[in-house]
């Protein structure tokens, strides 16, 4: 239809056209303004828009996309109102792996698919750190404008031991921590080629393990089991701390290998020096004294104990004594003899007796006993040779080689002379066993005064002391 047809219709035709045609452009700038959802690393954002595609949305909200971004539905996409926009903005990051520094824009989160989108292989027990904290498996990191992420490679390890080479890899950091996460025990005694706190690098380590064997000590107070790698007895119990020290021994010797049966004893030795020391007793000299009447004593010198000293050597196994030995004996100090002064005055006296006045030249107090030939060992002739008999006076051995043939008074027994030695008389006093006939025997049994009659032997046969 042309304009001039158009004006030759009739007026209320072409006013309905216009209106007809106002009304479908109202329509058409309806339809065209619409709501759209947009979320933008992970935020909602509801927005209205009079754009027709996804991409003259993105520009109408100022957001200029770049290739690294991640946007749903794609920029081409046509908007009809209600459409839900998922935009991913691409952010820096830092990866550092392998001594290299790589750096990208990625709009991935999760850190295990930007390293494989750096182009890096991840093993199983490789880990990572996001700006330096741990993550866990399939996590994603928060938003923020970078991020650094550090691969840290396990570490294999060779482990050689007597049994052959185990083989793992760890991702823990100290050698320690990944023998014990694969439940492989280590003993104090046993010995690895490098330390316990190695720290594992990423790098092949290679550990030489040997094992410590169990070994029972037999020790003085107790028995214990230690765990050693030596090969000697000696070797063994210096590396628990069990060593022999000065005379300790051992069953078997420590220079000897380990016995099949995996057991020693130990035998502590202590040595022990004591030093005594002992009086010695002085003697006892006799010193004749002009000036001193006979049977008179009078001390010199008091006498001094000398001393003595011994040296011993006492051996203890397990606390017990097995050995003492003197080593060494030496006077420190002689003694010093005890001088005793005895009188070799004499002077003859009397004395009016029941038998009449005698002349006598010495009187001392002794024991007196009798005896007749029939007393045990007895018999009727003397040591002089002359017959048992009332007078007949015995002594010890020793006054008799003096004494023989001296002439005796004795109150109550009468007149007598040394002729015979008695037996079994005491030593420690004076004492005169006075003689009988066996028919006219009487028993003495107490102490007399008896009395040594004048004239007074010539010097040397007088027995100044008696004793």
């Amino acid at each position: 239809m042309n304009i001039l047809e158009l004006v030759k219709k009739p007026l209320i035709q072409r006013i309905s056209a216009v209106v007809i045609a106002i009304i479908g452009i109202i329509l058409i700038t309806i339809s065209a303004y619409k709501n759209i959802s947009l979320v933008v690393n992970g935020e909602l954002q509801e927005h209205t828009t009079f754009a027709l595609t996804v991409n003259g949305f993105l520009e109408e909200q100022g957001i200029m996309l770049q290739d690294s971004d991640r946007l749903s539905p794609s920029s081409k996409t046509m908007l009809w109102g209600g459409e839900t926009i998922f935009l991913t903005l691409s952010k820096g990051i830092q990866i550092y792996a392998d001594g290299q520094t790589i750096s990208l824009n990625t709009a991935e989160r999760r850190p295990e698919n930007i390293i494989l989108e750096a182009g890096l292989l991840l093993y199983p027990q490789d880990r990572l750190l996001v700006d330096g904290f741990p993550v866990r498996e399939n996590s994603t990191m928060p938003p923020a404008a970078s991020h650094s992420i550090q691969v840290l490679r396990g570490t294999a390890i060779e482990l050689h031991t007597e049994d052959g080479i185990f083989r793992f890899t760890t991702d823990t950091d100290i050698l320690a921590d990944a023998l014990w996460k694969e439940n492989i025990k280590i003993f104090e005694a046993d010995h690895l080629s490098v330390p316990l706190n190695t720290v594992l690098d990423g790098t092949l380590l290679k550990v030489k393990l040997i094992r410590s064997k169990p070994l029972l000590v037999q020790l003085p107070e107790q028995t214990v089991t230690i765990r050693t790698t030596a090969n000697s007895v000696g070797a063994a119990l210096a590396q628990s701390g069990l060593s022999l020290q000065g005379l300790d021994y051992s069953y078997p010797p420590e220079d000897e290998s380990l016995p099949d049966n995996r057991q020693i004893e130990v035998v502590r030795v202590r040595e022990e020096i004591i030093l005594n020391q002992e009086q010695i007793q002085f003697s006892t000299e006799y010193q004749s004294v002009s000036d001193l009447d006979l049977d008179q004593l009078q001390i010199i010198s008091g006498g001094e104990f000398g001393i003595e000293a011994q040296r011993l050597r006492i051996i203890y196994e397990n606390g017990s004594e097995v050995s003492r030995e003197i080593e060494k004996e030496w006077t420190i100090k002689d003694p010093k003899p005890r001088v005793i002064g005895y009188g070799t005055n004499i002077n003859i006296l009397t004395e009016n007796t029941p038998d009449g006045q005698i002349s006598y030249w010495r009187k001392i107090t002794a024991y007196a006993t009798s005896y007749d030939s029939t007393c045990p060992g007895c018999n009727t002739i003397t040591a002089s040779g002359t017959v048992l008999k009332k007078g007949t006076v015995a002594v010890t051995r020793d006054w008799y080689q003096y004494m023989k043939g001296a002439k005796l008074y004795i109150p109550g027994y009468g007149f007598g002379t040394i002729e015979d030695i008695g037996g079994g008389v005491s030593w420690s006093t004076n004492w005169v066993d006075l003689g009988y006939k066996k028919d006219k025997y009487v028993p003495w049994s107490r102490n007399v005064t008896v009395y040594f009659l004048a004239p007074a032997p010539p010097p040397e046969n007088i027995m100044y002391v008696l004793y």
